[in-house]
Formats: structure tokens, C-alpha cells, sequence
């Protein structure tokens, strides 16, 4: 088992959804970064571990969760409960351009392609929110 690093978003939400009554991930080898978890896996025979749907290709095979295949439109319903939300975050109260910066990325044009380009979701694609404590509920 190659462990995403203790304080990992990806890591909160294995354990929030994968994991159940409080039990936590066991020691093993941990990893910050997507690209080398990948990479391990790929070269170690028998590993497992969990990465972004922007590193999935042929080089390392996606396993199903309850029998429900790791794809976008089962992430949006939560069929596929592995998910979590990419943030952003300043320092401080953010300065007038910091917020337009956020306010543009949250828009259809860049979720739309940019984001879907890069492989990952586009938030007004999403059917459900999560809370940061892992409660998950339809969007309204």
C-alpha cells in the first residue's frame, strides 16, 4: 500500500469514504505527489493505492469501489464515493485581482476546458457537495 502523505486532501478522503468507523490508513510508504504514487505502482507488482483521475492511463489499472467504476458520471452522483474538491487558498483576506482569479476559475469557460482538459471534473457538472467533514448531499 503506497499512502498519499498524513494532511493529504486525497488521503482525508480515502479515509472519510473508504475506511469505516474512524479506522485509519495503516503505516506505509507515503508519498506526496500523484505523479510518483503512479509511478510506484505502476513498477511495483501487487501495490495499490489511490491517485487524481488526471494521472489514470494505461500504465496503471483503476479498481471499482462496491463494484462502481471510477468514471466522471459516477463521481458526480457520488456513486463513486472517492472524490474530493480541489481548493484554493490566500494568505489573507484575498486583494480585489486574488478574488477575480477565483471567481474566473470557477466559471463555465474554464471548468469547461480547462479543467476537463486536464482530466479532472467540472464543479457544475457535480449532483452532490461535501462538507470537509466528508457528509455528502444532493447540490441544490
Amino acid at each position: 500500500m503506497i499512502n498519499r502523505a498524513a494532511g493529504s486532501g486525497t488521503r482525508v478522503a480515502f479515509e472519510q469514504v473508504v475506511l469505516k468507523d474512524g479506522e485509519r490508513s495503516i503505516n506505509a510508504q507515503e508519498q506526496d505527489s500523484n505523479g510518483t504514487v503512479k509511478e510506484i505502482v505502476k513498477n511495483t507488482p501487487g501495490s495499490i493505492s489511490y491517485i487524481s483521475f488526471a494521472y489514470l492511463n494505461d500504465q496503471v489499472q483503476p479498481v471499482k469501489i462496491n463494484g462502481v467504476a471510477p468514471v466522471a458520471k459516477n463521481v458526480t452522483t457520488n456513486k463513486w464515493p472517492l472524490w474530493s474538491y480541489e481548493h484554493m487558498y490566500t494568505q489573507k483576506k484575498p486583494t480585489r485581482v486574488t478574488e477575480k482569479f477565483i471567481n474566473y476559475m470557477q466559471t463555465k469557460k474554464v471548468q469547461q476546458t480547462l479543467v476537463e482538459d486536464a482530466n479532472y471534473i467540472n464543479i457544475h457538472d457535480m449532483k452532490v457537495q461535501r462538507t470537509a467533514d466528508g457528509k455528502t448531499s444532493i447540490k441544490e
